[in-house]
């Protein structure tokens, strides 16, 4: 599994404020973040099937679908992923929701921009780190599984690759 510093960290930002995504997004990318982003929670699900995403950053309080519900069934579809949630209702109720179904940070809005940054870094640091142990653990049963070189040299790659992807 190669290290993946030399490609831009994948960012999902949710939030019905058309204009603060719209922002955010700008200023990412100058960081060299490829972001894409919603402003609903289906759009945001949607977007996580065309597009690999190392960080999700969420707003809370969404209409139809709150940034809780994303988080979980994003965490179903990829569960790798992390998530960052983003409020301006600050309440320790919400914070831990949040917190049961594992986001990786929860920062009040309006959030300090460098403070978004490095709490991006953190959750995609995290995750590669989550996805090397994992792969090193189906590197060792694949191991302990197939006994001929080749069977080895075979399904290696094919686990590589699979987590090349990521």
């Amino acid at each position: 599994m190669s290290d993946h510093a030399s490609r831009n960290i994948r960012v999902l930002l949710v939030d019905d404020e058309e204009d603060l995504v719209t922002l955010l997004a700008a200023r990412l990318n100058k960081r060299k973040m490829d972001v894409v982003f919603a402003t609903s929670g289906q759009k945001a699900l949607d977007l996580s099937e065309m597009y690999p995403i190392d960080v999700a950053i969420l707003d809370l309080k969404m209409p139809q679908m709150d940034g809780v519900e994303v988080m979980g069934k994003l965490k179903e579809r990829h569960p790798m992923i992390e998530t960052i949630m983003l409020t301006g209702h600050g309440s320790l109720d919400s914070a831990l929701e949040a917190g049961k179904l594992e986001a990786f940070r929860y920062l009040l809005k309006p959030c300090d921009f460098d403070e978004l940054v490095t709490a991006i870094h953190d959750a995609y640091r995290q995750r590669r780190v989550s996805l090397r142990c994992q792969y090193n653990e189906e590197l060792q049963q694949m191991m302990e599984h197939f006994s001929t070189p080749h069977d080895i040299l075979h399904h290696s790659e094919e686990l590589r690759q699979k987590y090349e992807q990521d």
